[in-house]
């Protein structure tokens, strides 16, 4: 089973959402706006949505409840973020180098004890902005996905990985040549930074940015299940939690509440050596769309705006704010990603971000 929604969504997505939409009166009443696109999705829908305009925040819960739309105070909920993990795996990775234990420039293979194919001409900046030439995901994953498609990255394991590594890889291109979203690729990354550290990707996320930051809801193994918001299948039964192990959990594992990313947010704000390299351009896509270490990065009109999404079997998030003008605008849903209409919650996204732009 192919994730599809990992591929390049975050560019393509992004992109038409911003340049596209007409502009918007000066209003800036985003409930309306987020209770007429909840209407399209089942019934237990939630919506977690944070606007952050310079030192105002402002928190916003939307449910549909049968045919009914209600607002509700669910800032402290959890949800799963997705692939906006992808960006705590590259702050980990920041850490690393701002302690000397890593470079961008080191050689995969100069990380294993054993060979890995092509793996000395492929760096750890390769797999932090997509252009390592790995696939989507590991071709010795998909046996198990099949047999559990609901939690299809529970059972693959590190021994699975360094299995998948020893043996012939099918590369989709060269490293450098382009870029091509890769869970295999960043979830790599994420399990290298483990090897190095000697320590678990929960253990070395928590004292790097979670309990700095005090993001007390946030982890990648909820304990307090009362505050997980349940996520929704495609026909709007619940769906279940994806579990990871340390193989790929820096693709896409952590949970986490509005509340919380707020912190994450207005970190990114300030000018912390640790979370201003991964916002450096590494890779340009077009003239409009570039990479650094885990962030997209949309540059228009000499302002960088930077974002991901993210997305599981029963959940869609996406983020994007603007350094300079500390504004940004983050959703939390219970949408699955496998719904048909799930890529329009990057629309609303963008959507509230130009308006709070304006």
């Amino acid at each position: 089973m192919e994730m599809k929604y990992f591929k390049n969504t975050c560019i393509i997505l992004g992109l038409i959402s911003f340049f596209n939409l007409k502009a918007q009166k000066n209003s800036k009443d985003y409930t309306s706006d987020i209770e007429t696109f909840i209407k399209q999705f089942p019934t237990n829908t939630e919506l977690s949505v944070l606007i952050i305009d310079k030192d105002n925040s402002e928190f916003i819960g939307i449910k549909k409840q049968d045919d009914t739309v209600n607002s509700i105070d669910n800032k402290e909920s959890i949800f799963e973020i997705g692939s906006i993990t992808k960006v705590f795996t590259n702050i980990l990775l920041s850490s690393s180098i701002q302690h000397g234990k890593t470079t961008l420039n080191e050689t995969l293979q100069s990380n294993f004890d054993f060979t890995i194919d092509k793996g000395d001409s492929i760096t750890l900046q390769h797999l932090s902005n997509h252009s390592s030439g790995f696939p989507v995901l590991p071709s010795n994953m998909y046996k198990q996905m099949k047999k559990n498609p609901a939690n299809p990255y529970k059972e693959y394991t590190n021994d699975d990985l360094e299995k998948y590594l020893s043996g012939k890889i099918d590369y989709g291109f060269k490293a450098g040549e382009k870029s091509v979203y890769s869970n295999l690729g960043m979830g790599l990354l994420g399990y290298i930074l483990t090897k190095k550290a000697k320590k678990t990707y929960h253990q070395l996320l928590n004292e790097t940015i979670l309990n700095p930051l005090q993001m007390n809801s946030t982890s990648t193994n909820v304990k307090d299940k009362t505050k997980l918001v349940k996520g929704l299948n495609p026909d709007g039964s619940f769906a279940s939690n994806w579990d990871f192990t340390d193989a790929l959990v820096g693709a896409g594992g952590i949970k986490s509440t509005t509340e919380d990313m707020e912190k994450f947010i207005r970190k990114n704000f300030e000018n912390d050596p640790m979370y201003t390299l991964p916002l450096k351009e590494t890779f340009t896509v077009n003239k409009v769309a570039k990479i650094g270490l885990g962030w997209q990065i949309i540059e228009s009109k000499n302002k960088k705006f930077y974002w991901h999404n993210g997305g599981t079997g029963g959940y869609r998030s996406c983020l994007v704010f603007h350094k300079e003008t500390k504004k940004a605008v983050l959703i939390l849903s219970n949408i699955s990603a496998f719904h048909g209409k799930s890529s329009s919650l990057d629309n609303l996204c963008f959507s509230l971000f130009k308006k709070l732009m304006k």
